[in-house]
């Protein structure tokens, strides 16, 4: 089984941005402006409680989102949701919970991302808990250093969550505020029928995408416990899973472009990550196995 199909096109997006709007410096016209001659596909400004619409700019697809944040006693949670249309984000109030608010999203066919749950300090339990909200980020630009605490990077605690039995998939985002250097640096590659509102939320619903900060997957087959992938030339490819210590899970050399990798018994799930020469890297979601 090809996890990702040859016919049809993978669009570069960015689902995580502040402007002026909220507590971003950037204007909105600035933010998509620097996104589009960044060749970035489509992107979501997503200002606090404030949902920016459907757009088209000069080519770069706008899709509506918004992000609400919820404080607990010793975390926070922070939900980026993405409409298929503005107007039917009207019904979150800021009263809403956070549970009122995933089924509204839902309910309305968007899609609710957890935000950088490592910076949030969310728990693993607190992660299982998320009833409706399938895609976490899994490296955010901003929630690290040198403009942030260094809790950027989400891998292990998502990985911590996924041997508990929630695997979520997986998003890279900028969380843009500053416009110094952390904008246009991590994204999602999303596979869709067509470069729409409707068909990039539709994708990344059924987990048509990975995320990225420059290395590429071009292919992920699965048949039975084989894995195989092809990717741009990277430094490392690395078969992350449930398993504690497996030896050679992990490949280095120069200019590797593919691997194949069985997986034991003992693995229900394994997810694959690629670096480049210059250490950035690229995520697939995780692949549950039978």
């Amino acid at each position: 089984m090809k996890l990702f199909d040859p016919s049809l096109a993978f669009y570069k997006g960015n689902t995580h941005a502040h402007t002026t709007d909220s507590d971003g410096r950037a204007t909105p016209e600035e933010c998509m402006r620097q996104y589009k001659a960044a060749g970035y596909d489509f992107l979501a400004i997503t200002d606090h409680w404030h949902v920016h619409g459907e757009g088209n700019y000069h080519g770069m697809l706008i899709v509506p989102g918004a992000e609400y944040d919820f404080p607990f006693p010793a975390q926070t949670l922070h939900l980026v949701c993405l409409f298929p249309d503005e107007k039917l984000s009207a019904v979150i109030r800021r009263d809403c919970t956070h549970r009122e608010v995933i089924r509204l999203v839902n309910a309305a066919g968007g899609v609710a991302i957890a935000a950088h749950p490592a910076w949030s300090l969310n728990t693993t339990e607190f992660l299982c808990s998320l009833a409706g909200v399938d895609i976490a980020e899994v490296y955010n630009t901003m929630s690290d250093e040198p403009y942030n605490a260094p809790r950027g990077n989400a891998e292990s605690l998502l990985d911590v969550a996924a041997a508990n039995g929630k695997l979520y998939r997986l998003a890279a985002a900028d969380d843009a505020h500053f416009y110094q250097g952390e904008q246009c640096v991590s994204y999602i590659m999303v596979q869709a029928e067509a470069l729409t509102v409707p068909a990039i939320l539709g994708a990344l619903r059924q987990g048509r995408f990975y995320a990225s900060q420059g290395p590429r997957f071009k292919n992920i087959e699965v048949s039975g416990r084989e894995i195989f992938v092809e990717t741009s030339p990277v430094s490392r490819i690395t078969f992350i899973s449930n398993a504690f210590w497996i030896d050679s899970r992990s490949a280095q050399g120069e200019n590797l472009t593919q691997r194949r990798y069985t997986a034991r018994r003992d693995e229900a799930y394994v997810r694959i990550q690629i670096t480049d020469r210059d250490g950035k890297k690229a995520w697939s979601n995780p692949i549950a196995l039978l």
